[in-house]
């Protein structure tokens, strides 16, 4: 491996933009995330994680009106729910428009979607002002790696650093609810 692994914020923000994977904390667990925009990045990391192309990954966004911008117009009292909890360790599952990039979209129609109120992705986020990937720091239907050291060593891979901030205090990934059904996928 070259160059070096741990990254503060501005170097994240360079990562993510120059389609690399980024070791992230977040509210709970290590995450593995890329420019969810970046088709290449995002193909990569299913590759990285030996995932299954049919799961999605779910999906960060510095705010609500950056959601919109990819999902079907929310009828009012889903957007007050929106609202009401985030940013949250809740992720919802939200009907996506027709528009957005091909590699994004799934049988569902539906993509699941995060604002996060964990300080070290809020600052990212900020600067990074994009949708990025977040998935479980593992090797698919592995136990999730939560120790960065660890996490790079694993996977071994030049075009993976990590965000070399702290995990929240969450004890559990964040609860996923369908938003137009209403229905608990992981509580």
């Amino acid at each position: 491996m070259s160059g070096k692994k741990s990254l503060n914020t501005k170097q994240s923000i360079e990562w993510i933009l120059d389609g690399k994977i980024l070791a992230h904390p977040t509210e709970a667990i290590w995450g593995l995330g890329c420019n969810a925009l970046n088709e290449s990045s995002y193909k990569n990391l299913f590759k990285l994680k030996n995932r299954d192309e049919n799961k999605n990954f779910i999906l960060l966004a510095s705010s609500l009106k950056l959601v919109k911008e990819f999902t079907v117009p929310l009828a009012k009292q889903d957007e007050t729910l929106l609202n009401n909890t985030w940013p949250g360790p809740v992720t919802f599952l939200i009907k996506y428009k027709d528009s957005i990039p091909i590699h994004l979209k799934n049988s569902t129609g539906k993509l699941a979607f995060r604002v996060s109120n964990h300080y070290p992705i809020k600052t990212l986020l900020k600067g990074f002002n994009g949708l990025m990937v977040s998935t479980s720091a593992n090797i698919s239907g592995e136990e999730v790696i939560n120790e960065p050291s660890l996490i790079i060593k694993n996977f071994a891979n030049d075009n993976l650093a990590y965000y070399d901030e702290i995990l929240g205090d969450e004890a559990k990934p964040s609860t996923i609810i369908d938003l137009h059904s209403k229905e608990i996928i992981r509580p």
